[in-house]
């Protein structure tokens, strides 16, 4: 590989993203005692020293994939999570994006799962951290919700949220180990209709309830529209 003329500080930059790249390819296919150096060092085309010039470790590269995944993953959900209003629209918009990992990015869920799941210090490390500041955008909305008295107000927020992640990756890991083809939006309308409107059979009673807000729903919204003409 040439160097690249200009900025120093340019091509520093390129080299630490393309060895980030070649890191995260390595340590998605295997687990992290199993990734080496030297064949991240080959992916990258360079010489181990190169690597340790800007990470002193293994363990610091591998925090830094993952923190260069999350820092995007967050930075592309935030401002989409702000322009969408109300509790279910927000979780489903949340729990596809979540879903759409696992297509995207088959690899990285697996080398998260693997990092969660054996690191025996994982509360108080790097992913725990990365954990807590992607999980925020569900947290804020069922707190939101609570608050708006479109949840219940009993609800404790935070096992709400464990299950919700603990059930997704149940359910994603099943799916992707029988081959099967994961459709994100559908999955989370899915979900989101079983965790709202729950499990319990609704009486008649009940169904004409709930077609009565609907239509009383669809009413007010045409008679907001219509005054915001005027």
């Amino acid at each position: 590989m040439g160097a690249t003329p200009g900025n120093p500080r340019r091509r520093k930059a390129v080299r630490s993203t393309e060895i980030l790249a070649a890191a995260r390819e390595v340590f998605s296919v295997k687990p992290y005692e199993a990734a080496s150096i030297s064949e991240i060092a080959a992916r990258a085309d360079c010489v181990e020293g190169t690597i340790y010039t800007y990470f002193r470790n293994k363990r610091e590269l591998f925090d830094a994939v993952l923190a260069d995944f999350y820092d995007r993953l967050i930075e592309d959900i935030g401002p989409r999570f702000e322009s969408i209003r109300g509790t279910r629209d927000r979780l489903s918009f949340l729990i596809a994006r979540h879903l759409q990992i696992s297509v995207d990015a088959p690899g990285v869920s697996l080398m998260i799962v693997r990092e969660s799941r054996g690191q025996s210090l994982y509360f108080g490390s790097k992913l725990h951290a990365l954990n807590r500041s992607y999980s925020r955008f569900i947290l804020r909305t069922l707190t939101e919700g609570v608050e708006r008295g479109e949840l219940r107000a009993d609800l404790d927020t935070a096992m709400a949220r464990d299950l919700l992640f603990g059930g997704l990756e149940h359910w994603v890991w099943n799916e992707l180990g029988r081959g099967r083809t994961i459709e994100p939006s559908v999955a989370a309308d899915a979900m989101v209709g079983m965790l709202l409107d729950g499990w319990r059979a609704r009486s008649e009673r009940e169904d004409d309830i709930g077609a009565l807000r609907q239509r009383l729903d669809r009413l007010e919204s045409k008679v907001m529209a219509t005054g915001s003409k005027r």
